[in-house]
């Protein structure tokens, strides 16, 4: 499974002041080739963007497109979009940018169960092997380095040391 590298500052600032409130799916679909039996080899692209933003209202989109292969055949594939909706404390939305990276995280992040018991019930009912979604992993974008103002001689950054020749 593929790793999503996200801000963890941005995301701290949204989650520490949001409580989930809803989650739901609100699309399915899913078809299968019952001819072909064997272990899957799967693959799950997801998506979570941001649908909502007012003052205390946050409502991501997580999008989960399954594809399964066994052998060199294409047996199963599926879509489903879960609905969160967060609640926010204060009175200003969150900054676009925050909540974007609040999605991608804190969407998987609540969303990542449901989709794995579906994914699991759904392959056994499809006649394979029941599927089961591994963990996802997050890492840390690496942060902007600052970058520190040019000396000249002396010790002095170049802008000071301009201003007093």
């Amino acid at each position: 499974m593929a790793e999503k590298l996200v801000d963890f500052i941005a995301i701290g600032r949204v989650a520490s002041r949001a409580e989930l409130k809803n989650i739901r799916v609100t699309e399915v679909s899913a078809k299968c080739d019952p001819r072909i039996t064997g272990t899957l080899q799967a693959t799950l692209d997801l998506d979570c963007k941001v649908l909502k933003n007012e003052a205390n209202i946050a409502e991501i989109a997580c999008d989960y497109r399954f594809s399964a292969m066994s052998g060199e055949s294409k047996v199963a594939e599926a879509l489903v979009t879960y609905l969160l909706v967060y609640e926010l404390s204060g009175t200003e939305p969150a900054a676009e940018g925050d909540l974007a990276e609040f999605a991608i995280a804190n969407g998987t992040l609540h969303s990542w169960p449901f989709v794995r018991e579906f994914l699991y019930g759904l392959t056994s009912r499809m006649g394979f092997p029941p599927y089961t979604l591994p963990v996802y992993h997050f890492k840390p974008k690496p942060q902007e380095k600052k970058v520190a103002p040019q000396k000249q001689s002396g010790g002095k950054p170049a802008a000071v040391a301009r201003r007093e020749k």
